[in-house]
């Protein structure tokens, strides 16, 4: 009777882990329970029956008996290897890059098929030849399964609430197995969107006391999407205990990470997360969130959202076993495209209708807008996802998930753009990697003819005018010394005074928006309704800015021309660290220099 149960739970073993074959398309619902039963019955039954039983029978025919049956001895080979293989799959996993995991997984398969045979044979029971081969030939079809999956629609900009906190994963969560992207992630702007933005916090404090708190969910539908989408219509600050939480310094999302630990996988986090872009089905280049959010219409495996740490652990061995479903819920085509960012990185007011930031359609009436031409084609991701090395991009070999396949062109997520400041204050890294980007966009040259100083700057490297972006804050400008034979200074433009703040005489690349009456609004950018001046420069364009000086000078003149660039002027700074006085002032950083000697 104890044989017949032990053959009953092998049957068993193997019917269910058949089952999980994708030739059979079963539904998720019953194939995620499926795996979970074939797994845990499977550990259950090895540990509790079959080890047991394969002992005392090895000792009694091997031992006692002195049998020598080489198809029992392969039976018990290849039970070995299967077990091994499939503690390996469970508690390991197999992501693709570890030859381990992907020799485990094999093993685990073919060796399952193959010990049902030996094992039938073993015991002298007739098998169907022809069957055999059937089922070999079946289990050699690709494991990949395509899966049909209706999404409904969500634009974040609504005002229903249409999510609770538990539909959302705190980030924490993918760390787990994306480590290094993880870290990229949590010391970039897109995750410090909020709490850890002084500038957001206050301009989002100032538009809900101008224009009402509904107001705010304009910037929350973008900065802030797990807030908005769960019906909260401002932005919080962290707080410990009675105290204002400093995250402005804070490295490698620390807090982040502690509320995992305290509150599980569902707690709210600030900014753009890995579950807000990896969820993102379908985005439009409209602007101010014009991107569909799904959260719940995935597959998920059991214990996946689990709050105990037990059923974490489990849940991530199950993804880690057979991470496939995982990686099509989270990774889309959409992704690579110019238009998914254009969801969030064009802009327009509320109010006045007039766009305030236009990248995307700056971008699209640039050459890199060329997908005839596959070589002069460059989406958003080609440069702010892809790794810079001593100036140049480099694509970046490496791993998106630890364990994983080796990549040679992995997209970091260090979301380089223009904000180094911020990023900098948590990771040095992070900074680096944005102002070498910054520093590929533009060139100089500088020439002295009839009285007058001709200075061209040249876009060479964005994709989009320079500066782009939120432009009637960002500080772009020429500094310019020149000298005559004496080292007398004889023409000085784009000097700081000594309150920080730029002198009038600057010349500086950007936008300044007007109200309707042609009264630059300032911080509160999205009255604009008037523009009143626009003197950045498209994507290969050259701008020549001119500078008259005395006819007898005494030559030779030496000019250096610096092109300076700061994240912000000194005078907003200055009133976010009214609100923020931890908040250091941001540097100017010389993105480029030409020095010239004119005879």
């Amino acid at each position: 009777m104890k044989i017949l149960s032990i053959k009953i739970f092998i049957i068993f073993m193997f019917i269910s882990g058949i089952l999980l074959l994708d030739i059979f398309n079963i539904k998720w619902e019953n194939y995620r329970d499926i795996s979970v039963i074939h797994i845990f019955i499977s550990i259950i039954l090895t540990i509790l029956f079959i080890i047991p039983f394969v002992n005392k029978h090895t000792y009694k025919y091997i031992v006692i008996e002195k049998v020598r049956d080489n198809n029992g001895w392969l039976a018990g080979i290849l039970l070995l290897s299967i077990t091994i293989s499939g503690f390996y799959l469970f508690f390991i996993g197999n992501r693709g890059g570890d030859l381990l995991g992907i020799v485990a997984f094999n093993l685990h398969l073919y060796g399952s098929l193959a010990f049902a045979i030996s094992l039938i044979i073993h015991i002298n029971k007739r098998v169907f030849t022809n069957s055999i081969v059937s089922i070999f030939l079946l289990m050699g079809i690709s494991q990949e399964q395509l899966y049909s999956i209706e999404f409904t629609k969500l634009k974040t900009e609504t005002n229903e609430n249409i999510y609770h906190n538990k539909d959302w994963t705190n980030s924490t969560k993918c760390k787990s197995c994306h480590s290094e992207i993880f870290n990229q992630w949590a010391n970039s702007n897109h995750k410090n969107l909020v709490e850890s933005n002084p500038y957001y916090m206050v301009l989002e404090g100032l538009a809900g006391e101008i224009e009402g708190d509904d107001f705010r969910q304009w910037c929350m539908g973008c900065h802030n999407p797990s807030g908005l989408t769960t019906g909260l219509r401002k932005s919080g600050h962290a707080m410990d205990g009675n105290t204002l939480k400093e995250l402005i310094f804070e490295k490698d999302g620390q807090t982040l990470v502690k509320d995992f630990k305290k509150h599980g996988p569902t707690r709210l986090e600030e900014g753009v997360g890995c579950i807000a872009c990896h969820r993102i089905t379908k985005a439009d280049s409209f602007g101010n969130a014009s991107y569909t959010l799904e959260l719940n219409n995935r597959k998920k495996y059991h214990f996946e959202d689990s709050y105990s740490e037990l059923g974490q652990y489990i849940g991530e061995k199950l993804i880690n076993a057979n991470p496939t479903i995982h990686k099509q819920s989270y990774s889309k085509e959409i992704y690579k495209k110019s238009s998914y960012c254009a969801s969030c990185h064009d802009e327009s007011s509320p109010i006045t209708g007039k766009k305030i930031v236009s990248t995307f359609k700056e971008w699209e009436q640039s050459p890199y807008n060329n997908p005839k031409d596959s070589k002069k084609h460059k989406d958003c991701i080609d440069c702010h996802m892809t790794y810079l090395e001593n100036g140049k991009f480099s694509p970046k070999s490496g791993y998106s998930t630890d364990g994983g396949q080796l990549k040679k062109d992995i997209k970091v997520h260090y979301f380089s753009g223009s904000n180094h400041f911020l990023s900098g204050l948590k990771s040095k890294e992070n900074e680096d990697q944005t102002l070498q980007l910054l520093k590929t966009a533009a060139k100089l040259d500088v020439d002295i003819k009839d009285n007058k100083v001709y200075v061209g700057v040249k876009n060479i490297g964005a994709g989009h005018h320079l500066p782009t972006g939120v432009a009637d804050f960002r500080e772009l400008w020429l500094d310019i010394t020149l000298k005559d034979s004496t080292g007398k200074v004889i023409l000085s433009s784009g000097k700081l005074k000594d309150d920080g703040d730029l002198k009038e005489d600057a010349r500086l690349f950007r936008k300044v928006f007007g109200d309707k009456n042609g009264t630059p609004v300032g911080l509160l950018f999205w009255k604009y309704e008037k523009l009143l001046s626009d003197t950045r420069i498209p994507a290969g364009n050259r701008r020549v800015e001119v500078y008259d000086i005395d006819k007898n000078l005494s030559y030779p003149l030496n000019i250096t021309v610096k092109l300076n660039f700061r994240i912000y002027p000194q005078w907003i700074t200055n009133a976010v660290a009214k609100m923020f006085p931890a908040l250091p002032s941001p540097p100017v950083v010389e993105l480029n220099k030409i020095e010239k000697t004119f005879k």
